[in-house]
């Protein structure tokens, strides 16, 4: 991002917040980006055959043992519901939604 500043001209004395450079560039936050690859892979799970690893995984529990105290760690269905939410997309739908392919 670097070059890119100094292609246009943005220096550290314009005091320009993340946001505003990124809006200036065009480029999506970090945020999304990520938000992007979890979304596809999670797609790409969910066209899966029930037998292979991948999906037995993402729906599977463990049966015994126990957790450690505090708060449960975050699990990637977790993270994938709430970053649906933050973008107001029904998680109740999206496995639906995960079979319709855009090509």
């Amino acid at each position: 991002m670097g070059y890119l500043l100094s292609i246009m001209r943005i220096t550290w004395m314009d005091k320009l917040t993340n946001e505003d450079k990124l809006e200036r560039t065009g480029l999506p936050s970090m945020e999304d980006l990520l938000f992007r690859k979890n979304l596809r892979w999670t797609v790409h799970i969910m066209r899966m055959s029930p037998d292979r690893l991948p999906k037995q995984i993402l729906y599977s529990q463990l049966s015994s043992g126990h957790w450690k105290r505090g708060r449960p760690c975050l699990r990637f269905k977790d993270t994938i519901k709430r970053n649906l939410k933050l973008r107001d997309i029904k998680t109740d739908l999206w496995p639906s939604l995960s079979q319709q392919r855009n090509k």
